[in-house]
């Protein structure tokens, strides 16, 4: 009897020190600056431009551009080079860097010589750090630059290191404000718009819907080429049988006299006279 006691004696005992010991606590989570921490990951891409360039170049997201010239641009994508889409509204500048093996890259911009020519942008390629946390995909790093211009220029885009980029370009000759596309016109009708013209001399020509010339008229812009030069006009014309037709801006080459279409907009006509 005496041994049974002394046995349920010890049991207790070896549950109550089981019971009494200090129980593990789960780690604290790791606070900031912990040498364990690893970061935030990098933004895909990286631009960047150099503050005493912004006031003659900005940085733009491609959903800014004109659809017309994102167009243009969408058939150089992922190529590497630099190409160039001169309009009356601004000069833009498309740059790719090219494949690179992981997010991170970027461009950029760091010298803007508009006296030389051509002009020539100066830019850099960013470069990740190895600690640096990265997307672990391929990437093409592009920036767009938007350059206010008054005048038509050839351009060249080089590295630091002496690289010049291979380049596209292109030139808008002339946009029309008015009319608009598919506008019914007045008799007399405005126009106006911007236009690069030989010493600023060009026509306007009302074509109906079977390419018969209805009336041409000749203007002068407030500039010649290479700049882009202003115009505003009224023109009246003859009362055309056709219900549509299309209203064109153009000049005709100093070197052989051929006319030269710059611009057109569809139109309607009121068939009315004044």
């Amino acid at each position: 009897m005496r041994k049974i006691s002394m046995l349920i004696m010890s049991i207790f005992l070896i549950i109550v020190m089981v019971a009494c010991q200090p129980q593990e606590q789960p780690a604290p989570p790791q606070q900031n600056g912990d040498p364990t921490d690893v970061g935030e990951e990098l933004p895909n891409e990286q631009h960047e431009i150099k503050e005493d360039l912004r006031d003659r170049m900005r940085i733009v997201e491609e959903a800014t551009v004109p659809e017309s010239i994102r167009e243009w641009f969408q058939q150089f994508e992922n190529q590497e080079g630099a190409y160039i889409h001169q309009h009356p509204d601004a000069t833009y500048v498309k740059i790719n860097a090219g494949e690179r093996p992981t997010g991170g890259y970027g461009i950029r911009v760091v010298d803007y010589d508009e006296e030389e020519y051509p002009r020539v942008i100066y830019i850099e390629y960013m470069v990740p750090d190895d600690e640096d946390v990265v997307t672990q995909a391929i990437a093409y790093p592009s920036v767009i630059l938007q350059i206010d211009t008054d005048m038509a220029a050839e351009y060249e885009v080089r590295t630091t290191e002496g690289e010049e980029l291979p380049t596209e370009s292109t030139l808008v000759f002339a946009t029309l404000e008015l009319p608009e596309e598919n506008q019914e016109i007045d008799n007399p009708v405005e126009v106006r718009g911007r236009i690069i013209a030989f010493e600023g001399a060009f026509v306007v020509r009302i074509i109906d819907d079977e390419d018969e010339l209805i009336h041409e008229e000749h203007l002068q812009a407030d500039a010649g080429g290479p700049y882009w030069g202003n115009f505003q006009d009224e023109i009246r014309y003859p009362v055309p049988d056709a219900e549509e037709g299309r209203l064109e801006v153009g000049e005709y080459s100093a070197k052989d006299g051929e006319y030269i279409m710059r611009e057109q907009v569809s139109v309607r006509f009121k068939n009315t006279s004044q």
